[in-house]
């Protein structure tokens, strides 16, 4: 997800959350960090590249606020090598790795079944998750991505290969900025780029970033299998995503029993977050499927 999804969790975390409690648990040796806020069927929350779980709701420090529906129990990850999360420097312990770490934690909560919300690589993680543990899976919510499919073409951008190449060569992230800046926007000078690049991710571990990025290919599934998946689905993207997602979208659709899409309309992949209609969508759609 690109850098201004950084800015837009300001706009997420505009809203009055409850209380949330952090917790962790050891993942096959990564330390995995995560929140919970409610009681009731459980929801699993799966944030984008580069976020964290704050990509949710924040409060005033900047720590992670959740809002759980009536009835239900929320529970946002930090997905490792993000956030408060594990950040290992071992391209093998990504990709699949980043959805098994969400079955980890619900046997860590003695939970049998979720609902699920991934956003971005979220949406990776759980279309992933639902083709490989159906069994734990009560219903299945991709915002602005979908399942990768075997086989399928790909998502067609080059964000993360641009990135890693930065972190590579050790001279800033300004190359990075400067290639997904909006083309409706003056381009900064390199200069600039790498100053804002060193505010956006002072203090964050780019290495582990790159590596979660690059391995996000791992995470497909064929095609079949998802659909043998057969819960409740839903799409939510916003109008101004790209028509290579829009057609990835519609052809889950044909093959995926009773999925639904809602688009939220004058939206791009960051601002469809702080939309009021994304929200509500999601919780109309979650207690339509309470079990």
């Amino acid at each position: 997800m690109k850098y201004k999804l950084l800015l837009a969790m300001a706009v997420v975390g505009s809203a009055v959350f409850a209380h949330a409690t952090d917790g962790y648990f050891d993942s096959k040796g990564v330390k995995i960090r995560y929140v919970t806020e409610g009681q009731g069927e459980a929801i699993v929350l799966i944030h984008g590249w580069m976020g964290d779980s704050s990509m949710w709701g924040v409060d005033a420090s900047g720590n992670t606020k959740l809002d759980a529906p009536p009835g239900f129990q929320v529970i946002a990850i930090d997905c490792r090598g993000h956030g408060k999360s594990g950040k290992p420097h071992d391209p093998d312990k990504y990709g699949v790795e980043m959805a098994l770490d969400v079955v980890r934690l619900m046997d860590h909560l003695k939970i049998k079944k979720a609902h699920f919300l991934g956003y971005s690589m979220g949406a990776f993680v759980v279309g992933n998750i639902a083709a490989t543990y159906p069994e734990r899976v009560l219903s299945a919510i991709y915002g602005g991505q979908a399942p990768l499919i075997k086989g399928a073409p790909a998502g067609g951008s080059s964000e993360v290969e641009v990135f890693a190449k930065a972190v590579d060569a050790g001279r800033g992230l300004g190359p990075y900025l400067m290639e997904v800046w909006p083309s409706d926007k003056p381009k900064p000078t390199l200069e600039q780029a790498n100053n804002l690049a060193n505010y956006l991710y002072s203090g964050k571990d780019v290495k582990a970033l790159a590596l979660a990025g690059l391995s996000l290919g791992d995470l497909s599934v064929n095609q079949d299998a998802l659909i043998k998946c057969k819960v409740p689905t839903l799409f939510i993207y916003g109008s101004k995503e790209s028509d290579r997602l829009k057609a990835r979208v519609a052809a889950l659709c044909k093959v995926i029993v009773g999925s639904q899409v809602k688009v939220v309309e004058g939206s791009d992949h960051v601002t469809t977050l702080g939309k009021p209609e994304f929200g509500a969508t999601i919780v109309k759609f979650l207690q339509d499927h309470k079990t």
